[in-house]
């Protein structure tokens, strides 16, 4: 197995470096033009204003909707690991840098202490909702562009991105008529097959002045985990492997001729959730790649088989207005509520009820005056979130958690080739937590304020050459978590956790292709980790490394892409964890190289390799526990006749034994998070 995979990293190490020495090296080869090589204007949104990726100073991958249009990737973290240093992790969520977006309160410890993510997820300007778990994730059915932000995004979007974000913009409506169906489905190594529907509509309703957008998708069937049970558990199961999900999306635009300047956009969401959503499975994954539903331990060890039944829906108001003197304003109002239901199997006397219904505020005031070297953002925030957990014959669980946000950012040209950028954030938290349960009562309030500077510089060498560096803060709220490993139960408290991060920078595009690299050192204080089943502040922790990326048309017909991604993660003092461990879920190595070859203007086919080096589960670096280490390729093809496209893919060609993280407590592991077996997937689209 281990000259297997030391072939594997010779091939897929020499393929990368091919490729992006490629993509530096080989311009001229697109000197050619053709429709399919064109450069489009990429604008990134993720900073809180427009700008084009050579105005950013922050790391950014950008995935546009072409990428997105096939339908092999639906879940939009998913999506995003094909970013520089982003991976899957445990819990539904990513790991970026290091630094695991589900936050410290994972599982039963979101529950009774309140999720913290690390990496925020915003939808069209709605912040999702986090609860140890990704129960209603993001999917990509007539999304435009989806936005990978790595490193803190604290200054701009807030707490809940210390270690990045991920913006997503969906498609708005159209004075145009326009209407798109799609069918499909997908089938595993178990035999198992979901099928998926989905629609989009988008058209007038007065002319030049209010149109509408409708997003639904759909899918419905039995997922690709295997299941093992002692008895006659799966002959009266309730269906332990079906899932079904629905989302749907409906925007209004409205741009009055009578006000002109105006535009207003009302945009409603909702996303429903039943069934299978765990992929945690034995973890001795690799030799029995099953999920347990009983074992040896009086059954709950083992017991890692939920069915949900969650909803997340969203409204939200967009106005801006073009005072048409370099002055505009933008006002985004919404509401968010997420209600999150499971029972667990066999054992159904574990059920969790947990909602979070949250309001939230903000302004931004834009001033680029004609002339001025000046442009500058201010931007005010608010949001109110309360949320209410049941679990069955335990606890009751009530939180409140408002927060209030001024924030701003300006850049100064100082001339044709030199900006200076400085920003800064001031908020304040203010908690509210309560507790009622049969073996615990608990009352508590917070209120923290902070203040999250940045400073950078960008140097433009010409129109296609930049450099950029960039100092800022990032902050993740503390709060109190609940031990529920020892008798009597006890709450305590854990305190923020902040960053120091310095960037660099490099970005060169060309016709028919771009090449960027990012160099970053982040220094942490009071990282919040996981010690002896209890949430503790690391005292100094850091990490660092280096990102590359490209991508070229190396002829008219042949786009080649790869990235690469090294870090180092250490703990560098601390009083209850030893210095010189790793951070878990920490990949040194995260390497990716692809293809996309056109025969002709009706079919293409192409694939993807990647590679995610080996990594800890737990902050001790237990050996028996590590995960990664693992290789997936992809492949898919495309054949499109008039307004009809056939998509045909396979995900995890090699059906590689695929380990996100083993859940370690005390020193040993029961499960593990694992991916997805090899899939064949089908997808027919017609437009009209």
């Amino acid at each position: 197995m281990k000259t297997v995979q030391a072939k594997r990293m010779n091939y897929l190490s020499y393929s990368i470096a091919v490729a992006i020495g490629m993509s530096v090296s080989l311009p001229a080869l697109s000197a050619e033009t053709s429709k399919t090589s064109q450069t489009e204007t990429i604008v990134v949104t993720g900073e809180r204003m427009d700008k084009s990726l050579k105005d950013t100073t922050t790391a950014v991958t950008v995935i546009g909707e072409d990428q997105l249009a096939n339908g092999e990737k639906t879940s939009i973290n998913d999506i995003a690991t094909s970013a520089p240093n982003v991976v899957a992790a445990g819990f539904e969520s990513i790991s970026i840098r290091g630094i695991e977006g589900a936050g410290v309160a994972t599982g039963a410890h979101a529950f009774y202490s309140g999720g913290k993510a690390r990496v925020s997820t915003i939808v069209d300007g709605v912040s999702q909702a986090w609860f140890g778990q990704g129960y209603t994730p993001s999917k990509s059915w007539d999304v435009k562009q989806v936005e990978v932000l790595r490193g803190p995004q604290s200054t701009s979007q807030g707490t809940n991105s210390i270690g990045g974000a991920l913006v997503i913009q969906t498609n708005d409506p159209t004075y145009y008529w326009e209407t798109k169906l799609r069918a499909g489905f997908e089938t595993y190594e178990n035999g198992n097959v979901k099928n998926h529907l989905a629609l989009m509509t988008s058209g007038p309703i007065i002319k030049d002045e209010l149109a509408f957008r409708l997003a639904l998708d759909g899918t419905k069937g039995d997922g690709w985990m295997n299941y093992s049970a002692t008895a006659d558990e799966l002959d009266a199961d309730p269906g332990v492997s079906e899932s079904e999900n629905l989302n749907a999306r409906f925007k209004l635009l409205w741009e009055p001729a009578a006000i002109p300047g105006l535009k207003a956009k009302l945009t409603y969401n909702r996303h429903t959730y039943d069934g299978e959503y765990l992929a945690w499975a034995s973890a001795d994954y690799v030799n029995d790649p099953t999920l347990l539903l009983y074992n040896s331990n009086g059954g709950r060890d083992g017991v890692n088989t939920r069915l949900q039944d969650s909803v997340a829906q969203s409204v939200a108001a967009d106005i801006d207005y073009d005072f048409d003197n370099g002055i505009s304003n933008s006002l985004h109002i919404a509401y968010l509520t997420t209600d999150v239901s499971f029972e667990q199997y066999p054992e159904t006397t574990t059920y969790v009820d947990s909602d979070i219904k949250n309001i939230t505020a903000e302004n931004r005031l834009f001033i680029q005056t004609p002339g001025s070297d000046f442009s500058t953002l201010i931007g005010l925030y608010y949001s109110d979130a309360d949320t209410s957990t049941l679990i069955t014959g335990a606890t009751d669980v009530k939180g409140k958690t408002t927060t209030s946000a001024v924030y701003g950012e300006t850049t100064y040209t100082l001339n044709p080739a030199f900006k200076l950028v400085g920003g800064a954030r001031f908020e304040n938290e203010k908690l509210e937590h309560t507790t009622v349960g049969s073996r615990v009562d608990d009352q508590d309030k917070q209120s923290n304020n902070v203040f999250l500077p940045k400073v950078g510089a960008i140097y433009y060498f010409d129109d296609t050459t930049t450099v950029n560096t960039t100092v800022r803060k990032g902050y993740n709220a503390g709060g109190h978590a609940l031990d529920f490993y020892n008798t009597p139960w006890e709450y305590y408290e854990y305190d923020e956790e902040t960053v120091i991060a310095y960037e660099a920078g490099f970005l060169k595009e060309f016709k028919g292709g771009q090449f960027s690299t990012n160099v970053f050192y982040n220094d942490y204080s009071g990282y919040q980790a996981m010690v002896s089943n209890r949430f503790e502040n690391i005292d100094e922790s850091r990490t660092y490394g280096i990102e590359l990326a490209g991508s070229i048309w190396a002829t008219t017909s042949t786009e080649l892409r790869a990235s690469a991604g090294y870090l180092e993660t250490e703990i560098v003092k601390d009083s209850v964890a030893e210095s010189g461990l790793e951070l878990p879920n920490a990949p040194k190595t995260n390497l990716s190289a692809g293809f996309t070859q056109y025969l002709g203007q009706n079919f293409s086919f192409g694939a993807d390799v990647t590679y995610v080096g080996k990594y800890y589960s737990d902050l001790d670096n237990t050996e028996d526990y590590t995960a990664g280490d693992y290789f997936t390729a992809d492949a898919r093809l495309q054949y499109t006749i008039g307004d009809f496209t056939l998509d045909g893919y396979v995900t995890n060609l090699t059906d590689e034994d695929v380990i996100y993280q083993y859940q370690v407590s005390s020193g040993t592991a029961t499960k593990a998070s694992v991916g997805q077996t090899r899939t064949f997937g089908l997808n027919a689209t017609y437009r009209m």
